[in-house]
């Protein structure tokens, strides 16, 4: 079983250590990094078996025009590279709005990465069209993450504390008075 959150950082030198503390429910967030993993395998041997089956070569990161299967390689080779081209910002999003919303992080972090199976499952089967239930899934998890993210800082800027900050920080280092 998993031991709580809670760290103390303190080094043989320091003075005082530094307690950090994570909410309740963050280690949930774990769960999604490790099956997106999983599902990132899943799609790099779907590349791999579509190079094999469909011969295409590398350096090639895509069929070269012309070839007879072109487009069925590229469909499998195009499910994984959209997925590497949101994976880490999903995730670190996920981690960060975990910190104030630690289960709707971890069940929306869920929800893309099965999202991302269904996508690359079905962009592999050779039509495009196929993509749509993952792509749909996938917003189903990051759609809610963004939402929360903007949540956060809209009430972040909101906050009177910070916008005291903010104008006393405005008038120290530019000179204006807001």
């Amino acid at each position: 079983f998993a031991a709580p959150l809670v760290r103390t950082i303190c080094s043989p030198t320091a003075e005082m250590a530094i307690k950090v503390e994570f909410p309740e429910g963050y280690a949930l967030c774990f769960v999604p990094l490790a099956l997106s993993w999983i599902m990132n395998y899943f799609l790099t041997i779907q590349v791999i078996r579509g190079r094999k089956k469909y011969d295409v070569q590398y350096p090639n990161l895509y069929a070269p025009h012309g070839h007879k299967d072109g487009e069925k390689f590229n469909c499998i080779q195009r499910a994984h590279q959209n997925t590497l081209e949101s994976w880490p910002m999903v995730m670190v999003t996920m981690f960060a709005v975990g910190l104030v919303y630690p289960v709707c992080a971890a069940l929306a972090g869920f929800a893309w990465v099965a999202g991302r199976f269904v996508y690359g499952f079905g962009y592999a089967l050779g039509n495009p069209n196929f993509r749509m239930p993952g792509g749909l899934l996938s917003h189903v998890g990051d759609f809610p993450l963004i939402g929360m993210a903007m949540r956060i800082a809209y009430n972040v800027v909101m906050d009177p504390d910070n916008v005291k900050l903010m104008k006393g920080f405005a008038k120290t280092h530019a000179g204006l008075e807001l």
